[in-house]
């Protein structure tokens, strides 16, 4: 019982140090707004607004009561080794949660790519924003060769393996073989997700197996 009351007590005043916290807060004057945008914002200034969001209104449910531009997770550092370019990956959750009730939700997971230096961006499925920024950056990565699904392509110490570089060596262009560049790599199952920091320049491993053909053929 005392646990319970002195837990209450502590959360009361937590609540009061927010509030107060609130009340002495400036208000946002953030170029980025505090709802969902489909407006350029560098990634700095999305995430700033995100944390603000956050900070009026809890972290409890944040990122589907916001609807706001937020780092995707597994996206972090996307890929910063590319001479010219950059690219970060946010998503906005705009799934609707609401239960009867009648609301302006979008109703789906979206994604942005970014990059910062040229002020570009793109919106999509996580695949497809991945592929734009590719055909920005990396214009002409579709033509690459595929590395084979039987060449495997990490070591024991998750480094690109030796069989991989052979095989990068004797097919890829040279001028492909740099910092930030990707490889395209057959997939099987449903294995078919871009992924970031894989390539042996850390760049992406894109798949050349689509989820939708891998679908078709079941």
């Amino acid at each position: 019982m005392r646990t319970d009351a002195a837990g209450q007590l502590a959360f009361d005043i937590d609540t009061l140090i927010h509030d107060a916290d609130l009340q002495a807060a400036p208000p946002w004057d953030g170029p980025a707004p505090l709802h969902f945008t489909s407006a350029y914002y560098p990634p700095d200034e999305l995430a700033a607004a995100f944390e603000r969001w956050v900070f009026e209104h809890g972290s409890f449910g944040c990122i589907p009561r916001s609807h706001m531009w937020h780092p995707a997770i597994t996206m972090e550092g996307a890929n910063t080794d590319t001479d010219g370019h950059d690219l970060s990956v946010l998503t906005a959750d705009l799934r609707c949660d609401h239960y009867g009730e009648r609301c302006q939700c979008v109703g789906d997971l979206m994604y942005r790519a970014i990059c910062q230096h040229c002020r570009w961006h793109a919106d999509g499925m996580e695949q497809h924003v991945v592929e734009a920024w590719h055909d920005h950056a990396w214009s002409g990565w579709r033509t690459l060769p595929a590395i084979p699904a039987a060449i495997t392509r990490r070591d024991d110490q998750n480094r690109p393996s030796t069989k991989l570089a052979a095989w990068i060596e004797e097919h890829y262009p040279v001028d492909w073989q740099m910092p930030g560049a990707p490889i395209r790599t057959e997939r099987s199952g449903l294995g078919t997700r871009h992924v970031p920091r894989r390539s042996p320049w850390r760049g992406f491993d894109l798949s050349a197996t689509h989820r939708a053909d891998v679908l078709s053929q079941e």
